[in-house]
């Protein structure tokens, strides 16, 4: 005799003083866990749950037509059915769309993790500011779509940070919109979010940080935080973006804080490291931790630039600065996007990396240029020098090389 589930013993309804799904011994329950017997063993008990089982409870999937219980249940079970895929028809699911190439996709949730202090922010920042532009990302092709940037911490050091971006990069940081506030993940106002997202359709958005919109959420629990992830499935479901984490470390530095429930969430971690301590001798290492169903990046290392706001200066007459991230790495590659200023910085960031004396002039920099793999002509080189020569000055007038005083190193 085959077995067949009946609805009936799905429900917990006291039937004749006894709840139904008790009466069956653990020899009498699925592998779910559920209740079955075959039909000519039912109890006195099974019989088909109430019509109005289903009254003032919501259930988006229930149909609208008038069923009962019994008949909406053999629905749910054919349509389950139906979404059942044999190994032709995963052909059909489309792959992975990248928003970054390599780095961030469409469509999963991700997350930036490091300590205080590791400029994890700035790397957040520099993502929206690309993909918002549709400006490679330090040679990764990007997918142009709006971002939506949720500043739950640090609001006030924004907009420095999104000007020095604009004036290093010669271009508006178009495509971005910031909400400079948190929403917390468990109150109703993130199904406003949701809403928003799934209205304006961007292709990334930032939750900087996630320690902020789950304020009174115990981060170590995996049941509290699994219903964080539900929430931020609906966000990524309803939106169809790149969901991008941003987090603190846990104690060992080398992950995460928090319950493994979020990274087993996750198709993309990526994490951030710094060494060094002041400007000139930094170094912010992208590094990825987990890329779920694709290709990994390679290291990525970043120097630091510090950028003077043109037209805006403190009440003392000193300038006012802000940070954005050069890379070091790929320095030999032509970097046509940037301008010709951009390409000076970041062959001054990769000397300052090297610890290059900033007094070399334009001979001994070729020479050590060649060493590094640094391809560029005479006159370029002599502009790199004038151009660390002038801010060494520039900083032991008016600024320090420590990092300290930028109060923005998140």
């Amino acid at each position: 005799m085959t077995t067949q589930l009946d609805p009936a013993l799905f429900c917990a309804h006291p039937v004749n003083g006894r709840t139904c799904d008790n009466q069956s011994s653990s020899h009498e329950r699925g592998a779910l866990g559920h209740p079955f017997k075959a039909p000519e063993a039912q109890p006195p008990c099974a019989e088909p749950p109430p019509d109005d089982m289903w009254n003032g409870k919501e259930d988006a999937t229930r149909p609208t037509t008038d069923l009962s219980s019994a008949e909406y249940f053999e629905a749910r079970v054919r349509a389950l059915e139906g979404e059942l895929l044999d190994s032709a028809a995963l052909d059909n699911i489309e792959p992975l769309e990248p928003v970054i190439t390599d780095v961030l996709y469409r469509d999963t949730l991700a997350r930036v993790y490091g300590a205080s202090g590791t400029f994890k922010s700035f790397m957040t920042l520099d993502f929206a500011g690309c993909v918002g532009s549709g400006m490679a990302w330090h040679g990764q092709e990007v997918t142009q779509g709006p971002v939506i940037y949720l500043v739950a911490e640090g609001m006030r050091g924004i907009r420095k940070r999104v000007r020095a971006w604009e004036q290093h990069h010669q271009r508006k940081m178009t495509g971005v919109f910031f909400l400079p506030r948190p929403v917390q993940a468990m109150d109703p106002e993130w199904l406003v979010l949701v809403e928003l997202c799934r209205r304006r359709k961007p292709a990334l958005v930032v939750i900087d940080t996630q320690a902020r919109v789950t304020v009174g959420i115990e981060e170590n629990s995996n049941t509290e935080m699994g219903r964080v992830v539900d929430r931020m499935e609906q966000l990524r479901g309803a939106s169809e973006a790149c969901i991008l984490l941003v987090h603190h470390t846990g104690h060992d530095g080398d992950r995460g804080r928090g319950a493994t429930a979020v990274k087993g969430a996750l198709q993309t971690e990526l994490g951030v490291e710094r060494t060094g301590k002041g400007l000139l001798d930094t170094q912010i290492k992208l590094k990825t931790g987990k890329q779920k169903d694709d290709e990994e990046l390679g290291d990525v290392v970043f120097g630091l630039h510090q950028i003077a706001l043109d037209g805006e200066t403190k009440e003392d007459g000193s300038p006012v600065t802000s940070i954005v991230l050069v890379p070091l790495n790929p320095v030999s590659q032509p970097q046509a996007r940037t301008g010709q200023q951009g390409r000076i910085e970041e062959i001054a960031a990769a000397l300052d990396a090297a610890k290059v004396p900033v007094d070399w002039g334009r001979d001994r920099l070729r020479h050590k240029c060649s060493a590094l793999g640094i391809k560029a002509e005479n006159k370029l080189l002599s502009e790199v020098a004038d151009f660390r020569k002038n801010r060494a000055n520039h900083l032991s007038a008016n600024l320090s090389a420590d990092l300290g005083g930028t109060g923005q190193d998140e």
